[in-house]
């Protein structure tokens, strides 16, 4: 490969995603992106690699990112892929609820893998878009397993949390190394994330869609933020580039919660 910066931005399919895409596209870099349905940018064909994933199916995905890494080692990573979640409680075929999965789940996965797959001498920045309902997740460390448990913000605000956490949670775990992490709060945009809602939600989410800003500042600060020369490592930073608290989590019970997770995610690492 040749000397370019490389980025590896997962859902970069759609929304922000797409538009960070652009964005490093145009800066010069080369891109390597992630989602469910394949894109094409214009003039940028030769900088830019699309594998296709599906964070519904964690085998799958884990084997799309062990091919990735084996190809590109990268300088930066966004991890972007999420969805809202659904009205009703849904499970995945991997046995888990599905926003807990795609939001959550799977970037740990994908994360584990790139870890595995990178020198940690080697500079390497991670960033994980979150959103601010993590400030209003009950953080009860514990993943929804059946219908009667569900509620769909309190899943979307629980696993916008644990991704906040788990770049907490790396960053303290690699601070000898030349890896970091931090999430980004990228506020409100439009985006198409009414694509999996139903009902007189998805027309509302759908026409106000209409009349937001599109994430043109969202993917220009985490740029910025991502490739700048200081960032506290751990942190969470809101679009004005200022830092955000994370809610203080009893050390047994996040502990436990890593515990558990890590176990779930290394049944797709073999």
């Amino acid at each position: 490969m040749s000397e370019r910066l490389k980025i590896l931005i997962t859902g970069g399919t759609s929304g922000l995603g797409l538009e960070l895409v652009r964005h490093f596209l145009e800066k010069g870099y080369f891109v390597v992106t992630t989602g469910r349905r394949e894109i094409i940018v214009s003039g940028y064909e030769e900088r830019l690699s699309f594998y296709r994933a599906d964070f519904c199916d964690l085998r799958q995905t884990a084997e799309t990112f062990r091919t990735i890494c084996r190809e590109y080692t990268f300088n930066y990573v966004i991890y972007n892929a999420g969805i809202l979640s659904p009205s009703e409680f849904t499970k995945t075929n991997d046995g888990y609820e599905l926003t807990y999965q795609v939001n959550f789940l799977a970037h740990l996965l994908v994360n584990e893998i790139i870890i595995q797959h990178h020198d940690p001498g080697i500079p390497l920045r991670v960033a994980a878009v979150t959103s601010m309902a993590y400030r209003v997740a009950d953080h009860e460390f514990k993943s929804v397993s059946s219908p009667s448990m569900y509620r769909a913000w309190r899943a979307y605000s629980d696993s916008k949390l644990y991704l906040a956490l788990m770049c907490s949670y790396y960053s303290g775990k690699f601070a000898d190394t030349k890896i970091q992490f931090f999430s980004f709060d990228p506020g409100i945009f439009g985006s198409q994330l009414y694509r999996t809602q139903s009902g007189v939600f998805r027309i509302i989410y759908q026409t106000g869609v209409k009349i937001l800003k599109k994430p043109e500042k969202q993917a220009a600060v985490l740029s910025d933020l991502l490739t700048g020369s200081d960032i506290k490592n751990g942190s969470v930073y809101d679009v004005r580039k200022r830092l955000r608290k994370l809610p203080e989590t009893d050390s047994t019970e996040i502990g436990a919660f890593w515990e558990c997770t890590k176990m779930e995610v290394n049944k797709f690492l073999v």
